[in-house]
């Protein structure tokens, strides 16, 4: 099998962007986090999808979800203890990391959100929901600095 020198390029992701874990009590879990943790609240969604974000700091943001927000979610985002993870990229190099994604055989899911930000879902092996972004914005719709 032949590789373009694009899909050789190894692009090092820069930090976490999310953690999203399912709760079996949201409202027991947002006391929690914001007020004995201390995590400011920046998103709640809706009852069609109830899940709570907070602040964690450095554009990173920790979600809480009920089994019923990950209903639908995208990539296919399972429910547990973990639904999936999401770590930065580099901005402008989404196009690199998903031919090499795709190089080594992975199926890659893109999606592309209002705001502006990139994603690529891919399972690791153990089946874990792994998501790379190329985030122009935080979760408090703040640009990143790139």
């Amino acid at each position: 099998m032949s590789e373009s020198v694009s899909s050789t390029v190894r692009v090092r992701p820069t930090g976490l962007h999310e953690l999203v874990l399912e709760v079996a009590d949201l409202d027991l879990s947002t006391r929690f986090y914001e007020e004995v943790i201390g995590l400011r609240i920046v998103q709640r969604w809706g009852e069609d999808r109830p899940a709570v974000w907070f602040d964690m700091g450095d554009t990173t943001a920790l979600g809480l979800w009920t089994a019923k927000a990950a209903i639908g979610a995208l990539a296919n985002g399972r429910g547990g203890a973990h639904v999936h993870f999401a770590l930065r990229i580099p901005h402008g190099t989404i196009d690199a990391v998903q031919e090499r994604l795709e190089g080594h055989g992975y199926n890659v899911f893109r999606f592309e959100f209002d705001d502006g930000n990139r994603s690529l879902y891919i399972d690791d092996p153990d089946g874990n929901c792994l998501e790379l972004m190329d985030a122009v914005v935080d979760w408090s719709n703040q640009p990143i600095a790139i």
